[in-house]
């Protein structure tokens, strides 16, 4: 790992994972949302989509951590 300009490689670990984080919670908002949107326009009142959207979130957040490492 390089360090960065005032010489810490604790601070480029430290942001490397913060980042990682970030992405996760992103991917599975916005799998969960577009769940809900589909919940929403579909005829039936269901919330299959919304779990659905919230399992995929989840498993292709953990695909792409694991993936990185």
């Amino acid at each position: 790992m390089k360090p960065l300009q005032n010489g810490t490689q604790e601070s480029a670990g430290f942001l490397k994972y913060t980042g990682m984080a970030f992405q996760m919670i992103l991917i599975i908002v916005v799998c969960t949302f577009l769940g809900f949107y589909v919940d929403k326009n579909l005829p039936w009142k269901t919330s299959f989509a919304t779990i659905f959207g919230m399992l995929l979130g989840v498993a292709s957040s953990l695909y792409v951590i694991l993936k990185k490492i």
